[in-house]
């Protein structure tokens, strides 16, 4: 009895601290994704003037300096003006326009540094160039140079290194003036390749190598202050990874262990609720880091997201529920307690089948891999085989008890 009052108790406590936890939680994430990120930099917030750039690209009036990005101008004609820099880096740099933040669909512009590449046990070197790209898909092989729906100006492109600095800088012209506008930038360790057969790197067809780091902004041209940026590149992930591990995983186990091991009397009880409050408690994290990524995108570009979005917090709002079910217990002498196992069995497998569904439609949203797909399979296919193990032998333990009993009563 006493330790049922303080497991009652210690619900009491963590639903009464539970919004601090929420406000908490959020502000922290919200500060790692906020944060500078270190992939390019501009040195026009550090220099008066870049002189050894060729005009227009040195120190103007106007120029945004935009941390951790580049620089820009935005001129009355349309034109915007975009200048990046990385130290010490030898690779590619590529910034795209996206239309909701994906890649798919995007427009962009890389750089590269050139150097030496090694080609099946060969070496060629790679002469530095720019060229526009089109982004039709996520693998390298969708990925066109020369394609895309920028159009450079009559200024040149160009790709200068000085003082163990890369420079790329570019004039593109739009048809309306620049507002909010989704920006993707990456960044690859390797040389792209080169079509042979021309001298010119311009002239040739270029096939970039795999993106070593990327994020995703949202940048405001139209007011000339530092863009906002977003980072969603390992966000993403993490929401992916731990809404899996904690309704694909947890949660059902947590599930299962009053069904078949109610005999380790009261074990199983501790049990079940420390795997479902870590699971709980992973699932909140997953809808807090949720939260944070719709903020940064388009929910009318992304319609997907309107079928992940409310499946996913009817399934967090289920499984509060059943956190305030350790409050609302009653005795098992009682009579409302046959109520509240109704409530407390069948919102918890509402909570499960929901959350089992959002992953699904979850990796449908994300476009993952295979290796998410496997993964989720692997788990789903070792919970049923459990289930049906173990269903099996609560069967043939209970026909075993049926057999024992006496055919006739005696007297």
């Amino acid at each position: 009895m006493a330790a049922a009052l303080n497991l009652k108790l210690l619900a009491v406590n963590f639903l009464c601290i539970f919004p601090f936890l929420i406000f908490l939680s959020e502000a922290k994430i919200a500060s790692y994704i906020h944060e500078d990120d270190s992939l390019v930099q501009s040195s026009f917030c550090h220099d008066t003037i870049l002189s050894f750039l060729p005009p227009p690209y040195r120190r103007q009036k106007g120029f945004a300096c935009s941390q951790p990005w580049g620089s820009y101008f935005q001129d009355g004609d349309n034109v915007t003006t975009i200048v990046l820099s990385k130290d010490k880096f030898l690779g590619w740099i590529g910034i795209g326009f996206s239309k909701d933040g994906g890649m798919v669909g995007s427009s962009a512009v890389v750089g590269w540094t050139g150097g030496v590449k090694n080609i099946d046990n060969d070496k060629e070197e790679v002469e530095p160039g720019i060229a526009k790209f089109l982004l039709e898909g996520k693998n390298i092989e969708s990925v066109t140079s020369f394609k895309g729906e920028l159009n450079f100006t009559d200024t040149p492109p160009f790709v200068i290194w000085n003082n163990n600095s890369f420079y790329m800088g570019f004039q593109a012209k739009f048809d309306a003036p620049l507002g909010q506008q989704y920006m993707i930038l990456a960044i690859g360790s390797d040389q792209p390749t080169l079509t042979p057969h021309s001298k010119e790197p311009s002239d040739r067809l270029v096939r970039l190598t795999k993106h070593t780091d990327q994020a995703v902004m949202q940048v405001d041209f139209s007011s000339g202050h530092n863009s906002r940026v977003k980072r969603h590149r390992d966000l993403k992930a993490s929401h992916g990874a731990m809404g899996l591990i904690a309704w694909g995983v947890l949660l059902p186990f947590g599930a299962i262990i009053p069904r078949y091991f109610k005999h380790h009397d009261p074990q199983w009880f501790y049990l079940h609720i420390s795997i479902q409050i870590v699971g709980f408690l992973l699932g909140l994290a997953t809808v807090l880091v949720g939260t944070i990524l719709y903020s940064g995108l388009d929910s009318n570009r992304t319609p997907r997201l309107k079928i992940h979005r409310p499946i996913g917090s009817l399934a967090f709002f289920l499984s509060i529920l059943q956190v305030m079910a350790l409050i609302l217990r009653p005795d098992k002498a009682s009579k409302w307690r046959k109520y509240w196992n109704l409530y407390h069995h069948w919102a918890g497998r509402l909570a499960l089948f929901l959350g089992g569904l959002n992953i699904v439609i979850g990796i449908w949203v994300a476009e993952a891999g295979s290796s998410w797909k496997i993964t989720y399979g692997f788990f789903v296919t070792f919970i049923l085989l459990t289930v049906a193990v173990l269903e099996a032998s609560l069967g043939l333990g209970r026909s075993k008890k049926a057999d024992a009993s006496p055919v006739f009563g005696s007297n």
